[in-house]
């Protein structure tokens, strides 16, 4: 079973790298929404869902440019718009590689 926190400034501040890997860090509130611990010291908001039976990892953004009511609040909106069957990777990749005017 994955553990679970509550996501807060001080757990972030406090959570220590391990050498050669990163890790995650769920929160209890959004489901999904987790902060990734990498080797390198650098911290960053995901979130965690499953479209069309496909496992999915979206960037949310880095800390502490992003603060975690920002991202809680951020990965609420992407949850229910997943929860209404939307992808937001796709989305995403879709409006990345759309023709640009120059």
């Amino acid at each position: 079973m994955v553990k679970r926190l509550k996501l807060n400034e001080k757990t972030l501040r406090e959570a220590e790298p391990k050498p050669d890997v990163s890790y995650q860090i769920f929160d209890t509130e959004v489901i999904g929404f987790a902060a990734r611990v990498q080797a390198s010291d650098a911290r960053t908001f995901t979130i965690d869902y499953r479209h069309a039976g496909r496992q999915r990892r979206m960037t949310i953004g880095r800390w502490p440019e992003w603060s975690v009511t920002a991202a809680r609040e951020r990965a609420k909106e992407l949850r229910r718009a997943i929860d209404e069957g939307q992808d937001p990777l796709a989305a995403r990749d879709e409006w990345r590689g759309a023709p640009r005017v120059t």
